[in-house]
């Protein structure tokens, strides 16, 4: 079981919140340890001075056996506790005065008032009766660290003397119990501090995560897609820059080409064979069928001239003459040979499609948009341009709906004649898009199915390329033929 979500749309933003929020608690643990720490140093210090402070007149008291000066000393003139325990011992080791007469009694021996402090030496580290019982010292105001049951957190003795003679010790017991509300204190408004502050960080934190990893998840969106779409059709955005995520919508991009493009030319291939094969399949059934049909009309011809026949006869053969010329019309239309002519084509042959296809727009209420960009003779067979113009026109006003739009735009592009058809209405089914050159592509019985088919016949011959893509409710068959291919056939 994971502890984070699979997805880096979340897991980097949680990643960066869970670091702002440890930062933040650690930052504020270091910053309450430093004050306690601080909170120590001040509270060993002052007790140094004033016990220096307080040292001669204790030697003046301890010399005269005043312990009610020592005792007002040691406590000093506030009446509540002190953050000190002092203890005054006298030359044989015994308490002399303290400001906590009720737990230190006068006259108490030391080693029974402070049981564990009999192996440690005015000025020296206290020797401890475990390893955990010391914890640190500081040697330069001459505290002692100790840490025990009973026992206070540091340790200062000072000894006292009089003229070179010694007459007591000062000993101060320090602990954190004074101080501690005070830290507490401190510590709970730094924690209110990090929680304001982080209150601001971490939506910032995951709002900044979410933006870092927008592009991480648009391109595994996007490569998701790949196989799931056609790719030559796929819109995805990818990431841009320097960076690395950068370079790698960029491979992505180019890998997308690079698969759309293959595929381009697999389908091309795909369709040009099969093209090829249906048009070798249709020529050789045209051949079959043309032999012995002509042999059908010219028995129909015979018998006329043989002896005239009565009007029921009359009647019955011009049946057979039109059902017969009706499949001789059918099977010339999947003989199409380009018979390549010398004459080129002008800028007239193209408006004189124009002309020709111009009824059937009014007819259709459609309208048409005319862009010849052929100024003057181009060396591309004038004949043939001329049938296949008016037969890609003718398909797309049968395909226009009332009031749509049919635009034709014709160019000389690259040493090449381009022109593109496209017409408005329903799109052709993907399905069906790829079978558009085939001979009787559509199921409408209304339709001959032999235009399109007779169009790709002949830019085969003429060595060009036709296309056709259906998108946004347009539908836009586009065809490029090489200038000059007449010389190379004549």
């Amino acid at each position: 079981m994971t502890l984070l979500p699979v997805s880096y749309r979340r897991r980097l933003p949680l990643s960066l919140s869970i670091a702002a929020v440890a930062t933040a608690f650690l930052m504020a643990l270091s910053l309450g340890l430093q004050t306690l720490k601080n909170l120590r140093v001040d509270q060993g210090r002052g007790a140094v001075r004033l016990g220096h402070a307080m040292s001669d007149v204790l030697v003046q008291a301890l010399r005269h056996d005043d312990v009610w000066l020592a005792y007002s000393l040691l406590r000093g003139p506030e009446r509540e506790a002190s953050d000190a325990t002092w203890v005054l011992v006298d030359e044989s080791g015994r308490v002399f005065a303290s400001n906590r007469p009720g737990r230190y009694r006068v006259d108490q021996p030391l080693v029974e008032a402070l049981p564990w402090l009999v192996s440690v030496e005015p000025g020296q580290r206290a020797v401890p009766a475990g390893p955990a019982d010391i914890e640190s010292a500081d040697v330069r105001i001459g505290l002692t660290e100790v840490a025990g049951p009973d026992r206070p957190r540091r340790l200062l003795r000072l000894p006292l003397a009089s003229d070179g003679t010694p007459v007591g010790e000062l000993i101060a017991l320090l602990s954190d119990a004074p101080f501690l509300s005070r830290f507490f204190e401190i510590l709970q408004g730094g924690l209110l501090v990090t929680v304001g502050v982080l209150a601001v960080l971490l939506p910032l934190g995951w709002r900044w995560g979410r933006r870092m990893a927008a592009p991480l998840t648009t391109l595994a969106e996007c490569m998701k897609r790949v196989g799931q779409e056609d790719i030559r059709s796929l819109q995805c955005p990818v990431p841009q820059g320097d960076s690395e995520i950068g370079q790698l919508g960029q491979r992505f991009a180019e890998m997308v080409a690079a698969l759309a493009e293959k595929q381009d030319l697999e389908q091309h291939m795909l369709t040009s064979e099969r093209l090829a094969a249906v048009g070798r399949v249709a020529a050789g059934v045209a051949h079959e069928i043309n032999n012995p049909l002509g042999g059908m009309l010219m028995a129909i011809d015979t018998f006329r001239r043989r002896e005239p026949p009565d009007a029921r006869t009359e009647r019955l053969l011009d049946l057979l003459d039109r059902g017969l010329r009706q499949i001789q019309h059918a099977v010339s239309a999947l003989l199409v040979e380009a018979r390549l002519d010398s004459r080129p084509l002008t800028p007239d042959d193209l408006e004189d499609v124009r002309t020709l296809a111009q009824p059937k727009p009014a007819s259709s209420q459609a309208v048409l948009v005319w862009d010849n960009g052929l100024t003057e003779a181009a060396p591309v067979p004038a004949n043939l341009v001329r049938q296949l113009l008016l037969n890609l026109m003718l398909n797309a006003l049968k395909a226009v709906a009332p009031g749509g739009r049919v635009v034709v735009r014709i160019a000389l592009e690259d040493k090449a004649l381009a022109i593109r058809v496209e017409n408005t209405g329903e799109p052709i089914p993907s399905d069906r898009l790829g079978r558009l050159f085939e001979p009787y592509p559509s199921p409408r019985p209304d339709r001959q199915g032999l235009g399109l088919w007779v169009c790709y016949q002949i830019v085969s011959q003429l060595g060009g390329t036709i296309e056709a893509r259906a998108q946004d409710g347009t539908t836009r068959l586009s065809v490029r033929l090489p200038m000059g291919r007449e010389s190379a056939h004549g």
